[in-house]
């Protein structure tokens, strides 16, 4: 399916990092359905995206990369989940993590800069990759608030940090980790929500392999395990501040993740389109199925709701790399939930038309119907949009 300009790469900047996408798409491709069978990590296509420097994006360009902007990874991660929904999801979260920090500039630069240097200079095996570990079993969502059971504690050198941490995206191919933790730091403090940039070969530090999900499933999204992990002091990096009037850095760069459910969707459509016309059955006499009114009812059906969510997404990236505001905050939030509910309707036009065979469980539409569902669990969940929404309508 091809766009107009507005909704696909049009400058050369965009095109360069769409091409990319597709080169290491192209490599995930050919192993998706192996890993997610396996449910392992898709090595092959991350050493293509570490080879092609698409890891180094978000970095600034003084620091090495191409201090790449919402809209240009929102494109980007669009093709590569085209490829391998699992490989773009951890790349996403990675690239999304180190675009927001650089955003919002709280880090200390060395923290920031020690990551960066190394981001760009591993090109070979999996790259430096870099995520958020906030999830926890008694949690549910970090984006719900409250205190996570993994604690902090101030002792005489550093920090020592115990706990676990579920869904942690690409845990294993990981290079660093920021863990949310209850921190206790003076005698006389209560606890705060504190945040830590903790190396993943740090002594103390395992995964459990306890993930075995519907989708997603070769992101291996495991259990990591603090115990008795000690950090240096200065590990504790600054969390955005939570107060009204501050720029939606985190919810902006959301967009470029749920890039990510859309590729899978158009991915299952190009599936379901491609079936319509290879498929000719003998009652039709030659002729393909692309050919029946119920068919084509449900490959338009398909590309207006790509269209509608391409469109309110790379437009809403686009209006925020022009000028961020937190006016845009409801449209953020509009973007990634209608990326998501139409990410879901389109996979599952797409098995509708195929039929009985797109429940082949070596059909790549099965994946991608599995794949997609997650989407719906990233923030903002829906409730929480339309809350925000009603807010704004009614307050």
């Amino acid at each position: 399916m091809s766009y107009p300009a507005p909704f696909a790469p049009h400058t050369e900047r965009e095109r360069g990092i769409f091409e990319r996408a597709r080169s290491a798409a192209v490599v995930g491709a050919e192993h998706a359905s192996r890993h997610d069978r396996d449910a392992t990590f898709p090595v092959e296509g991350l050493s293509e995206v570490a080879r092609c420097g698409y890891l180094g994006l978000a970095v600034p360009e003084p620091l090495g990369g191409q201090s790449a902007r919402v809209a240009e990874m929102v494109l980007g991660n669009l093709e590569l989940a085209r490829g391998d929904a699992s490989l773009a999801l951890v790349v996403a979260m990675h690239t999304a993590l180190l675009g927001r920090v650089r955003d919002a500039a709280i880090w200390p630069s060395a923290h920031f800069e020690r990551v960066a240097h190394e981001v760009v200079a591993a090109r070979e095996g999996p790259g430096a990759l870099i995520n958020s570990l906030a999830s926890e079993p008694e949690m549910g969502s970090p984006s719900r608030g409250g205190l996570p059971r993994t604690t902090a504690i101030r002792g005489g050198r550093g920090w020592i940090l115990n706990g676990r941490k579920t869904f942690s995206s690409g845990a294993p191919v990981l290079r660093w980790g920021v863990i949310s933790a209850a921190a206790h730091g003076e005698a006389e403090e209560s606890p705060y929500l504190g945040s830590f940039l903790v190396p993943m070969s740090t002594p103390g530090v395992r995964i459990e392999p306890a993930w075995d999900a519907l989708g997603m499933r070769a992101t291996c999204s495991h259990t990591v395990v603090l115990d008795n992990v000690e950090v240096e002091l200065d590990a504790e990096v600054p969390r955005p501040a939570p107060a009204s009037g501050n720029l939606p850095h985190e919810r902006a760069w959301s967009l470029s993740v749920a890039a990510v459910y859309l590729g899978v969707a158009e991915a299952a459509r190009d599936d379901a389109i491609r079936f319509a016309r290879e498929r000719k059955p003998l009652a039709l006499g030659g002729k393909s199925i692309a050919s029946l009114p119920n068919i084509r009812d449900r490959a338009g059906r398909m590309d207006l709701l790509l269209f509608e969510a391409r469109g309110l997404l790379v437009s809403t990236a686009r209006a925020w790399d022009a000028a961020p505001s937190t006016d845009l905050e409801a449209a953020l939030a509009a973007a990634k939930v209608v990326a998501s509910n139409n990410a879901i309707a389109v996979a599952e036009q797409a098995m509708r038309l195929v039929g009985g065979s797109s429940l082949d469980r070596g059909s790549s539409l099965e994946r991608h119907f599995r794949d997609v569902r997650g989407g719906l669990h990233h923030p903002p969940q829906d409730d929480a949009a339309l809350a925000l929404f009603a807010r704004e309508a009614l307050d």
